[in-house]
């Protein structure tokens, strides 16, 4: 989860209040947002004056992917930009969703952005890319980041996932009580207690036998979420809304 210091006026909100602002057009800025005349640009300016067509006098909301988001009329265009006036930023609390991160083995072709998709929608915190003997695959990290934003975009969230970084097998660093591995011998367990934790998401076919020692010998407790195989981005997001809904359910319970 990225964070960043707000220097205009913030209003908190609960987390789960139904803001009439879901619906209305949304641009994604890079900078932290803040009052006044915000400038979009590049490839999110190209969609809003060619593809949403926004125009002088529309009504649109902002949204900084760290928490901010604000309502705002665009006041001027042109060819490659358009001007927002912002009067009031709004900040969004994080959700218990963002406490979960994803370390996943890439699945082939369009499958590893549509599992990006799904977890941003979700809410996670951050995915990164997990290399191992089985799958050397390397991403389009660029790619994925942007589709995390149109994600974003879609379903109304204020937090972006980080997206990476690549994570070598033999480079990573467990903590068996953060860390968690999917692993179709592995025990059924509850999520537990919210706090932060990573699921460990192997290649088709699976963690070579030393990897899965390795992590087993650290203590990184092995998890079975079904009896059956899956597939990587369907582990990735199954698993990921059984600990986010679970972590919500114990937060309505308090």
């Amino acid at each position: 989860m990225l964070e960043g210091v707000f220097l205009a006026p913030v209003l908190i909100l609960p987390k789960r209040k139904d803001f009439n602002t879901r619906s209305m057009r949304c641009l994604l800025i890079p900078e932290i947002l803040q009052s006044g005349e915000v400038c979009v640009t590049d490839q999110e300016a190209h969609h809003a004056l060619k593809v949403l067509r926004l125009q002088v006098g529309d009504h649109v909301k902002v949204c900084d992917g760290r928490g901010a988001w604000a309502e705002a009329n665009v006041v001027a265009t042109t060819r490659h930009e358009l001007r927002c006036q912002v009067d009031q930023v709004v900040h969004e609390q994080p959700s218990e969703a963002s406490r979960l991160s994803v370390l996943v083995a890439a699945p082939k072709g369009s499958r590893f952005e549509d599992m990006v998709r799904s977890l941003t929608e979700l809410g996670v915190g951050a995915i990164r890319v997990l290399l191992t003997e089985r799958s050397q695959r390397q991403v389009k990290l660029e790619r994925a980041k942007r589709v995390a934003g149109e994600a974003l975009k879609q379903c109304g969230r204020s937090y972006l996932p980080e997206i990476g970084p690549v994570v070598e097998f033999s480079t990573l660093t467990v903590d068996p009580d953060r860390h968690i591995l999917l692993d179709p011998e592995g025990t059924v367990s509850t999520p537990g207690p919210v706090r932060d934790q990573e699921l460990i998401i192997g290649p088709e076919g699976g963690l070579s036998p030393q990897e899965r020692e390795h992590l087993i010998s650290q203590d990184v407790k092995a998890v079975c979420l079904a009896p059956h195989i899956l597939r990587i981005e369907t582990a990735a997001v199954a698993a990921a809304a059984v600990w986010i809904a679970d972590w919500e359910s114990q937060q309505r319970d308090r």
